[in-house]
């Protein structure tokens, strides 16, 4: 299984100072968008402009199982400088961060898989799930084992926000 994390058709290099990220959820891409700020799924603040690379994975780039049938998937990642940030956006109330967390954590262990040395060629990873209509985790929802496994297994921070800082 090959996965082409740099198909030049699902990237597009940005040095807006401020940008959303949002998922229409009918089966297309997720797409930049500059407008329109009331339905973008996260907001992505870029004050020093830099050059950062957004990739469209969920429904652009094909990540297969043996069988042939799509894998889970992210809807995107982040890179600039040295940092990786693989982003799933969600826009309901119940599951939001564990199911966010599967699918980051399926295209994190397929980047270890594929090009181990890209993956680890970033200093800083995030997995952030983001959720514009619930803005932070439940109380009830405690993340500190996730947040130790991400961690130790992936050497990635997690974030649970709408707004990604661009540092």
């Amino acid at each position: 299984m090959s996965v082409d994390f740099f198909k030049a058709t699902c990237q597009i290099e940005t040095k807006e100072k401020k940008f959303g990220l949002f998922d229409a959820e009918d089966k297309t891409p997720t797409k930049i968008k500059l407008t329109e700020e009331n339905t973008w799924n996260a907001t992505v603040e870029n004050n020093s402009g830099k050059s950062v690379l957004f990739t469209a994975i969920d429904y652009c780039i094909d990540v297969l199982r043996e069988n042939g049938e799509m894998d889970s998937r992210c809807d995107c990642m982040l890179t600039y400088d040295s940092t990786l940030l693989l982003i799933e956006l969600k826009n309901k109330r119940d599951t939001w961060q564990a199911e966010g967390l599967d699918q980051i954590e399926n295209i994190a262990k397929i980047i270890i898989d594929e090009i181990p040395n890209h993956y680890y060629s970033f200093k800083k990873r995030k997995a952030i799930v983001a959720n514009r209509k619930h803005q932070f985790p439940s109380f009830y929802d405690s993340n500190v084992e996730q947040r130790q496994y991400f961690n130790s297994k992936y050497k990635m921070r997690i974030q649970f926000e709408a707004e990604i800082i661009i540092e």
